[in-house]
């Protein structure tokens, strides 16, 4: 099963800033996502809409260290299903509400992204809240229930793409040498699709892509 992840993205909130993407170690047990419409009027009377707020994500994970007994606050290498894979740690998900990410005046907590199959939200870290259930004999946490809520911070052109028609679409980060073709290919299983997804993301010159800047950034694969 596809393994969820949050990506941390660079200040403008689009590429992904290499090797800080955390994979989770269990996928999420339950989310919820919340929208807010606004509607004003007298009570009784047709109400008037003003405007759709994208609110919050609140996810569920579960970590457990105790078969290799180490400290689930950091990273580890565990095996899950016959696969030894590098694992974060719960400190690393607190992290994610902590200032590190420059500012116009001092820092502040990255913008984020998290992807779960076809499900992806954009946002900052609202709260973290993580619940030790399993220590060894010297104290050390083995097992923990974490709570983390996102705020949305979503423009208009992203809300479309992630909240609204294109909610059901698949991500991809791009990589060195992956040309529009190759993904289409892989993704579509039609290295002639391209340009739909050239179209679907605004890429302007999609003969030269990758460029530099494209390297790490997130691409929404069109059904």
């Amino acid at each position: 099963m596809e393994k969820a992840k949050i990506y941390i993205l660079d200040d403008q909130g689009k590429g992904v800033v290499k090797d800080k993407t955390i994979e989770v170690m269990f996928n999420p047990t339950d989310y919820t996502s919340t929208i807010n419409a606004t509607w004003v009027g007298d009570r009784g009377m047709m109400p008037e809409f003003t405007k759709t707020t994208f609110g919050t994500l609140t996810l569920n994970l579960f970590f457990d260290t105790y078969e290799i007994r180490a400290d689930v606050r950091e990273d580890n290498e565990v095996s899950i299903s016959g696969r030894v894979r590098k694992v974060a740690g719960t400190k690393r998900i607190m992290e994610l509400a902590v200032p590190t990410a420059e500012g116009k005046e001092t820092k502040k907590p990255p913008v984020c992204l998290f992807s779960w199959g076809k499900f992806n939200f954009k946002g900052v870290v609202e709260s973290v809240s993580q619940n030790f259930t399993m220590f060894m004999s010297t104290g050390i946490p083995v097992r923990a229930k974490l709570t983390v809520v996102m705020r949305s911070v979503v423009n208009a052109q992203d809300a479309l793409k992630l909240k609204g028609v294109e909610a059901c679409r698949k991500v991809r980060q791009v990589k060195q040498g992956e040309r529009l073709d190759i993904i289409a290919a892989e993704e579509l299983k039609d290295p002639l699709l391209w340009r739909k997804i050239a179209e679907l993301n605004d890429i302007d010159d999609p003969l030269n892509f990758p460029g530099p800047d494209d390297i790490g950034k997130i691409i929404i694969i069109p059904d």
